[in-house]
């Protein structure tokens, strides 16, 4: 598998993961207990639906089109899209105080669009 179809099958697979736990949240559909929705800001699932999309889902999105149609602009959506997912681990980790198994592999993901963005731009020059 080249970068650029390990890039989009990453991004890509991040991409609904995020999308699909955004919508559950603004939907009622994934309830976190009152122990961590006491730790959301504004205690707010639904708003923590909207960041995830705008922060995870949307980026993870355009990284994954954007390799795909073989856009010059992919690599530094990656790269973007990489960093942003592992902020957001990481800002989640702070604030809920609370782990599961999806974090190490969502990090794990995240970084993995991150090197392989990066791996991008060193070979295309961008």
């Amino acid at each position: 598998m080249d970068r650029r179809t390990a890039l989009v099958a990453c991004a890509g697979m991040t991409a609904i993961w995020a999308g699909a736990g955004a919508l559950g949240l603004i939907a009622g559909l994934i309830d976190l207990g009152e122990t961590v929705n006491s730790r959301l800001p504004w205690r707010s699932p639904v708003l923590s639906g909207v960041a995830l999309a705008v922060v995870v889902a949307a980026p993870m999105s355009a990284a994954a089109l954007l390799s795909d149609r073989r856009d010059a602009r992919a690599a530094k959506a990656a790269v973007s899209a990489g960093a942003l997912l592992v902020g957001w681990i990481i800002g989640q980790l702070c604030v809920i105080r609370t782990f599961s198994w999806l974090q190490p592999v969502c990090l794990a993901l995240g970084v993995a669009v991150l090197v392989l963005g990066s791996r991008m731009r060193r070979t295309s020059g961008a």
